[in-house]
């Protein structure tokens, strides 16, 4: 988890993400490593952010965040979570870290954001088709 608004969090950079937006823990988002930019269609800075989304899935939950930052994150970490996202997968926060934790990018940008239910990612295409 990283959180640029937690005085104690001294690893988690500014509070501009690359999205160009403020960091806000009641959203479900996420950085990436750096590195993996390409693999998650080009997170751009600024005025060339475009919404890019993945699939976050643990054993046994599983939810929908907007990948809005980068960074170089710490040794062996992929994603850091913001605060809700994190909460979600770890409610204590106790954990610090999620174990066995599957990140894979989700190609187009109307994903409903959040917890996904009944195993089925949502988009917001299907959701008005139903």
């Amino acid at each position: 988890m990283y959180n640029p608004n937690d005085p104690n969090d001294r690893d988690s950079g500014d509070q501009e993400t690359a999205s160009g937006e403020k960091y806000d823990a009641n959203d479900w988002t996420a950085a990436i490593r750096t590195e993996l930019r390409e693999q998650f269609g080009g997170v751009l800075f600024g005025k060339n952010y475009r919404p890019v989304f993945a699939l976050v899935q643990t054993s046994d939950k599983q939810a929908i965040v907007r990948i809005n930052d980068v960074g170089p994150l710490k040794p062996g970490r992929i994603i850091d979570l913001n605060e809700r996202t994190m909460r979600y997968f770890d409610p204590t926060l106790r954990l610090g870290l999620i174990d066995d934790v599957r990140v894979t990018p989700l190609a187009g940008h109307d994903w409903v954001l959040g917890p996904v239910v009944d195993d089925q990612p949502v988009n917001v295409a299907s959701r008005v088709d139903q």
